[in-house]
């Protein structure tokens, strides 16, 4: 007998997709919408936001067919994992961004919770962090970024490394959503500089069943007997001589997993330069293996006077990141997401961002991708005066309010839906 739950039609797809729309409702002064379901959670969008042009530029549809079909089967028939990474700088390590993306996926998916994935305990390397990490620590710990000039350190493929030279420390961690629940999870993975000297100890109040250590790729899995929402381990120095341990990451995942991973890479002030300073990238992004990734990296690139800023440079910079990402998943779909508008130190809109938006199509083109446009969406240059003025910018017209990225988060899932309900609609239309 054939199982119930493999049997849709255009009806069924048709109605799921109505009850997952975003209702808009314009005016001459500003527009609204909210996702049904989603505790009638309504945002303003005002008029300099061109909600007409809000949509992925898809270069080959053919290309992306594969992932629209993993994604298909895993919201209607609850099966399959999808791996989704996003890189960046501030707006990815503040976390407004990408936890809401996060969020939003996950509605896609009823009944089916996904990993966290990667995250970073940015407070243990002393900066600021998203409100969905909670970390505490003990001994003492410094940060290196891979975004700052200066510093030099081991770093994995997040850019950013918490070191230790204590004989014995020890942090412990939890992550939630933005609903404040905690993510469960069984397996979870340490990156880490490779220095036998120390060892990685979980609390003995958690069942352990095996440790897997890969010390030339800078990892250790650790698998336990149940799920636990907070996980505490123990650094010890296992010799007398000093030397430094150096945390590169954490990714919390399940042993048997479907729905959406939405793993965020980004540390404050990073460009395409940062990550590719980071010896460990394209090891590490093998435990991953994005299925797609969302770069948003481009606004620390194109922070400096107009002359000075290279596209060549800039896509070649891209061109490696691409590959050794592809090197971990040969079909990985990319999304570049265009900076928004900014001003170069205070004083006037960047142009840069034309030359930023112009290299990210051709990339798109070029890699049978796609691109979320932002600039022009956010209403192009010298829009980010109307989004400080509508608090949805900061006072230094670069970053975003909380309020600002999350209606980015919005606008980019609603763009993605469509993308989506377009793939359905020309599949069961015929």
């Amino acid at each position: 007998m054939i199982s119930k739950k493999k049997i849709f039609n255009l009806k069924t797809i048709t109605i799921f997709i109505i009850a997952i729309v975003f209702f808009a409702s314009f005016s001459s002064n500003k527009a609204s919408y909210r996702l049904i379901g989603w505790e009638s959670r309504t945002l303003a969008v005002p008029s300099f936001v061109k909600m007409d042009i809000n949509e992925l530029t898809i270069y080959n549809h053919e290309k992306l067919t594969p992932f629209f079909q993993k994604m298909e089967n895993l919201i209607f028939n609850g099966e399959g994992r999808i791996s989704i990474l996003h890189m960046g700088g501030s707006h990815v390590q503040g976390g407004f961004l990408t936890d809401r993306l996060r969020y939003n996926f996950s509605t896609l998916t009823y009944g089916v919770k996904g990993e966290r994935g990667f995250a970073f305990p940015y407070k243990i390397a002393g900066t600021n962090s998203p409100c969905s990490i909670k970390c505490n620590w003990q001994g003492n710990w410094s940060g290196c970024r891979s975004s700052v000039s200066t510093h030099e350190c081991d770093w994995g493929m997040s850019g950013i490394s918490a070191i230790t030279s204590d004989a014995q420390a020890s942090f412990e961690i939890m992550v939630s959503d933005i609903d404040s629940t905690f993510f469960e999870s069984n397996v979870v993975t340490i990156y880490h500089n490779g220095n036998e000297d120390y060892e990685i100890i979980p609390d003995s109040s958690m069942m352990l069943v095996e440790i897997a250590r890969n010390m030339e790729d800078g990892y250790d899995v650790f698998t336990f007997a149940k799920s636990y929402d907070s996980f505490r381990f123990n650094i010890k120095r296992c010799v007398d001589q000093s030397s430094s341990f150096i945390l590169q990451g954490i990714y919390f995942g399940k042993s048997e997993s479907h729905g959406f991973t939405y793993n965020a890479i980004g540390v404050n002030g990073a460009g395409t330069y940062s990550y590719l300073r980071a010896s460990k990238f394209e090891n590490q992004m093998n435990t991953i293996k994005p299925d797609i990734v969302f770069f948003g990296i481009g606004v620390n690139d194109a922070n400096v006077p107009e002359g000075d800023f290279s596209q060549i440079s800039f896509e070649e910079r891209y061109e490696q990141l691409i590959s050794m990402i592809r090197n971990t998943n040969k079909d990985a779909i990319f999304v570049f997401i265009t900076n928004n508008d900014t001003y170069y130190q205070k004083r006037s809109p960047n142009k840069n961002a034309y030359k930023v938006q112009e290299s990210m199509h051709r990339l798109a083109e070029k890699h049978n991708g796609a691109v979320y446009d932002l600039f022009s969406i956010m209403g192009g240059l010298g829009s980010i005066d109307d989004w400080k003025y509508a608090q949805l910018a900061a006072s230094d017209r670069i970053h975003l309010t909380k309020k600002g990225y999350e209606l980015q988060a919005d606008m980019m899932f609603e763009a993605f839906r469509k993308a989506f309900g377009d793939y359905l609609n020309e599949k069961y239309s015929n």
